[in-house]
């Protein structure tokens, strides 16, 4: 390794772990020669050095599982590239099932594979024996085989990176401190260490469980705790086969991996150990914790079960290390928000050795093109919030968080732990009539409403949950009389100034120069067309714009719509979320009951779809806006949040008279999904266009220059290849929840984007891209044959170029 700093460098990496190696790597293979990675100790000594070395192509979606398998293609050739020995080796993978619901999961990953081109197929229990000499199979219920999954040693392979590195130009320093990260003006202008400052035009924080310390340096957020992780090794087991694939048992909650003739062995326990509260020391490398065999014992029983072996073998050693946990259990990378170039891979969760070749090559992409060239938000920094570094909460959260990544992946499946976090102004009045409880975004929600005599607890199942016929009740009392929901959750930015306008017509594809009271729906497009976002802005006065956004996704549309406000413009943005409840009153007799409440005129003629206006209710003046996301007449109250109890108690007691039902998100997402409403992140993301995504009325071409104009234009000339359509399906009894394979005539399009069940049209509804390689007509889509592969099942579907219901969307302007 080099020995003296430079003292200026066009990109600095932070952390030499494998993630770190992986990103100066492949940034060389981009040209970029420039790049300095500092090392507080040795590479690889925080937390890579003690990784299984587990290597899995298939992920939970296929973002992530392009990472991944791009992890296989990197390190197969990295020993022949480098000259250095990786230990990488293609061994395959067993997962096993000892449940019914734990082969429903595996049989609808067997399909996702299969449409990923990933070779995943169930075996029998005698191959999968076969397969795994000395493996006892006498509990299970299936098994399944990826013959191309693998294993790689952390060490060798983190070497390996930082050698074809340094060969790309990339310098390398060990034993350098990191002490301080410079800005200006919100932009990276280099790092201070403890052997002198290097000015750099790029930071990347790839620190490992040391990346929270490192992120407070220039005030980001970067969520992540440490936990105690756990393996142990056996001495040689005799009757095994040499490189046997890697086992894994997810309802024993625990893996198996070949081990110089032995057994590697450990898991992801239902109630983990946090460890580092008060920090974590800068000067510990290769660190490992008391053993805690308590802790191990559920490792060890299922070891016992699954390799009777096992009970005669030796353990040669019990490694507890310290690795770094999140609190959705998934890594964060990407541009942090409010500093300039300060980028963040960091809180692998325990698949950074899989995911460091893919994550590499995504940043460096990022870094050099300004964006990312693949679909990233479910690992994007952005989605996370800057109270999630609370302390408290990252440590009560990560007791569940290690967990998870075994669960069972239910649908809609609930964190339990760190809650609650925030709660609505009426969240107690939920509460008492039956609430069961959804968290997003830190937010306490009502999921569904339970009856009276019924616990509103959430039981999960592949098949229909214990709420559904609840939230059917809902789903129908919407769509034939009056519904009311709570989404005080929503994201509410104030965007003012004497340039508001002309800065909004910039960043916004729709028409925003509207007279006051008028609510816009518009994409917020990047420079390809896609959707950066999707909002409502609403003119409040000349000089103020009012954007609604989904609460997932304030911080990255806050960050989106300041980096893009000229230096030089009068306007300005705040973020107002916690200042207004929003209360939704939707159905066909919404109007009556609103009526009651206020004196304003709520007809067509006086408040017509699309306007807002601020009317009384009880004493207060919230503002009324004639929108919805659940395709029926109605209105959403933003209400100032210290108003918003007896506003709400006022419509109650009022709604008791024709029938008001309380609604919980589960139906307001099978209402909007009947309806054809896109839900950006799944529906729609920033590699979708509002005409692939049939939402082309949000776009005017004939207005001034926006952002992604040009695209668009060229992408109506051109037509286009991918389009947003619905499915439902002819057998009403298959649940659909998202991710589902989508096949026109025996080939595959894409996966299901949404799905849920659809209570007006009986049957289960979804969404999904269908593509081609020519321009696609609407002719073309309606003449293929379609079926969802659900659970290894091909069933036959229903295109729908519009909605099931509702197509043309009158009832809104009811």
């Amino acid at each position: 390794m080099s020995n003296k700093i430079p003292d200026q460098a066009q990109l600095v990496i932070i952390g030499g772990g494998i993630v770190g190696c992986s990103l100066a790597y492949h940034l060389t293979k981009i040209g970029w020669s420039d790049v300095v990675l500092l090392e507080r100790k040795e590479l690889a000594c925080g937390t890579t050095w003690a990784a299984a070395g587990l290597l899995t192509q298939l992920r939970q979606n296929q973002e992530m599982t392009n990472l991944a398998k791009y992890g296989i293609e990197c390190f197969a050739g990295l020993e022949a590239e480098t000259g250095m020995a990786t230990g990488f080796r293609q061994n395959g993978a067993v997962p096993v099932c000892q449940t019914e619901d734990r082969k429903k999961e595996l049989l609808r990953a067997a399909a996702m594979a299969r449409a990923f081109n990933i070779e995943m197929h169930e075996v029998s229990l005698k191959e999968a024996g076969d397969l795994v000499p000395g493996m006892s199979t006498d509990d299970l219920l299936a098994a399944f085989y990826l013959p191309k999954d693998g294993v790689t040693n952390p060490i060798e392979t983190t070497r390996a990176l930082a050698k074809g590195a340094k060969m790309g130009g990339a310098k390398i320093f060990e034993n350098v401190m990191v002490t301080d990260i410079k800005t200006e003006k919100g932009v990276i202008g280099g790092v201070t260490t403890d052997q002198g400052d290097i000015k750099s035009e790029y930071v990347v924080n790839c620190a490992g469980m040391w990346g929270r310390q490192i992120g407070q340096m220039v005030n980001v957020s970067v969520p992540l705790h440490a936990a105690e992780h756990m393996h142990a090794v056996t001495l040689p087991i005799e009757g095994l086969k040499k490189h046997f694939p890697t086992v894994r048992d997810f309802d024993g909650e625990t893996y198996f991996k070949s081990e110089s003739d032995g057994i590697l062995f450990g898991g992801f326990e239902a109630v983990s150990k946090p460890w580092g509260m008060k920090g974590i020391p800068n000067d510990i490398m290769y660190h490992e914790l008391q053993e805690n065999w308590d802790q191990f014992q559920p490792f060890m029983d299922c070891a016992l079960t699954r390799f009777p072996a096992m009970a005669t073998a030796q353990i040669r050693h019990l490694s507890v290390v310290p690795e770094s946990f999140t609190p959705d259990t998934a890594f964060m990378i990407g541009e942090a928000p409010g500093v300039k170039n300060f980028f963040v891979a960091c809180g692998m969760n325990s698949v950074g050795i899989q995911s460091s070749a893919g994550i590499g090559r995504a940043m460096s992409y990022w870094i050099d093109q300004g964006h990312p060239t693949e679909q990233l938000w479910p690992v994007d920094i952005k989605r996370y919030f800057p109270w999630q570094q609370n302390a408290r909460y990252l440590h009560d959260r990560i007791v569940e968080a290690v967990g998870v990544l075994y669960h069972h992946h239910y649908p809609n499946r609930q964190r339990t732990t760190a809650r609650p976090v925030i709660c609505s102004p009426i969240h107690d009045r939920l509460a008492a009539n039956g609430a069961a409880f959804s968290q997003n975004a830190g937010w306490e929600r009502a999921d569904w409403f339970a009856p009276q005599g019924v616990e509103p607890v959430h039981q999960y199942t592949w098949e229909k949950p214990n709420w559904l016929e609840y939230q059917g009740e809902e789903h129908m009392a919407v769509r034939d009389g009056v519904g009311l929901y709570d989404l005080t959750s929503m994201g509410k930015f104030l965007f003012q100034g004497r340039d508001a306008e002309q800065v909004l017509q910039k960043l916004c594809s729709n028409d925003i120069a509207v007279p006051v009271g008028k609510v816009v729906y518009t994409p917020v497009l990047n420079e390809r067309g896609g959707f950066e976002t999707d909002v409502t802005v609403t003119r409040f006065s000349e000089d103020t714009f009012f954007i609604v956004t989904a609460a997932a996704t304030v911080v990255h549309d806050y960050d989106h719509f300041k980096r893009l406000i000229p230096e030089d413009a009068r306007t300005a943005i705040t973020d107002v979320t916690h200042a207004y409840a929003m209360l939704a009153i939707m159905g066909p007799k919404s109007r009556d009951l609103l009526q009651a409440l206020t004196p304003a005129d709520l007809s067509s003629n006086a408040f017509p779809y699309g306007t807002a206006k601020e009317i009384d209710i009880a004493y207060a003046r919230p503002w009324a806006m004639r929108m919805s996301y659940v395709g029926e007449l109605g209105w959403e109250l933003y209400i100032p949040t210290n108003f918003a109890l007896a506003v709400f108690d006022a419509i109650l007691q009022e709604g008791k008279k024709i029938g008001l039902r309380l609604v919980g998100m589960q139906a307001v997402n099978s209402l909007r999904l009947e309806t054809g409403y896109r839900h950006w992140e799944s529906d729609i993301t920033p590699d979708d266009t509002p005409y692939e995504a049939g939402l082309g009325f949000g776009v005017k071409l004939d207005k001034d220059d926006f952002i992604g104009k040009t695209a668009l234009l060229k992408q109506k000339e051109e037509g286009i290849k991918r389009k947003l359509v619905m499915f439902t399906l002819q057998d009403p009894d298959i649940m659909l929840y998202g991710s589902e394979p989508i096949y026109r005539d025996g080939v595959w399009m894409e996966n299901m984007t949404s799905g849920a069940y659809g209570f007006k049209v009986g049957s289960a509804v979804g969404m999904g891209y269908v593509k081609s390689e020519q321009t696609i007509s609407e002719d073309w889509i309606l003449n293929g044959k379609y079926e969802i592969e659900v659970e290894g099942k091909m069933i036959p579907a229903k295109v729908h170029i519009r909605s099931p219901y509702d197509p043309k969307n009158e009832r809104t302007k009811m």
